[in-house]
């Protein structure tokens, strides 16, 4: 029988075991040419289920109903169209805590993990922080439930970036302020530290990146002008206004993009540069006193 006609039949054949619709999701998604295609499997029919992907393996024999077969079919079609699967399921995790996502968000990225990491760790008794693009407040929310004595404020120009940032600081029980804001323009505190995850992939770039981020997931948030360094340049701009005295601003950053940074940064008046790596040895931070 063609995959297609099964697809569209899916939740009205026969009764379907949660091994039997894995392994038949499996096999489809691989068909597809979709990475990881067990791994989908089992994620979306974790999700429709509402358990833990390591519960299904108890699970294998249960028969799943008619309506939780209809669902897990609409997010197979949507999965095998190259939507990525935290926007298909709607959820992802970040820094161990739960996050809502949508297309009017970046999914987060395991490595801006590390940012936030190394921000916690270098600032303990960090008195208050300021988010630009705050996006689905991965950043804003993991720093909040890791230094609740912090003081946390997150902005975004992005009006339906800001409501997914409040669902997801609601869901993880924290209170953060959150301002739309074009950068600085409605920003009036001071800081001990800013932290941004601009937009940062250049025009030339662009164009060659995987299409499940290119189709999916918004420009806005991905392409910046100047080659790249048009949101580091603004913010570095205006940084000091919004500093206390020995504040702190960190960036991730492109991995060919340092040495062009500290120069604006130094331009602009920071002389106390450091750039960081990740994991993998490449330059994806930087540290600016």
């Amino acid at each position: 029988m063609d995959k297609f006609f099964q697809i569209i039949n899916f939740a009205v054949m026969k009764n379907w075991t949660i091994l039997e619709i894995i392994k038949w999701t499996t096999d489809f998604f691989k068909e597809k040419q979709i990475e990881k295609a067990r791994l989908n499997a089992e994620y979306i029919v974790a999700h429709v289920l509402q358990c833990k992907r390591f519960d299904l393996y108890v699970r294998f024999e249960d028969i799943v109903s008619e309506i939780d077969r209809a669902e897990i079919r609409k997010l197979i079609v949507r999965r095998c169209k190259n939507e990525p699967l935290q926007y298909v399921l709607g959820e992802t995790e970040f820094y161990g805590y739960r996050f809502f996502v949508n297309s009017a968000v970046l999914i987060p990225r395991p490595e801006t993990e590390y940012l936030v990491e190394k921000i916690i760790k270098e600032n303990p008794s960090l008195e208050s922080v300021l988010d630009i693009g705050t996006g689905s407040g991965a950043i804003a929310v993991s720093l909040k439930k890791e230094l609740p004595n912090c003081n946390v404020t997150a902005s975004d120009i992005s009006e339906k970036a800001l409501e997914i940032a409040k669902k997801n600081a609601a869901e993880n029980q924290v209170t953060i302020e959150f301002i739309q804001s074009d950068l600085f323009e409605n920003i009036e505190d001071k800081y001990s530290v800013i932290v941004s995850n601009p937009p940062y992939i250049p025009l030339r770039e662009y164009k060659d990146i995987d299409s499940e981020v290119k189709d999916f997931e918004p420009q806005s948030a991905l392409l910046a002008e100047a080659d790249g360094l048009h949101y580091y340049q603004k913010i570095l701009e205006q940084a000091k206004e919004y500093l206390h005295e020995n504040g702190i601003v960190y960036f991730e950053i492109g991995h060919d993009q340092a040495e062009r940074i500290k120069k604006i940064a130094e331009n602009n008046g920071f002389f106390d540069v450091e750039t960081l790596k990740d994991l993998n040895e490449f330059d994806r931070m930087m540290r600016i006193k």
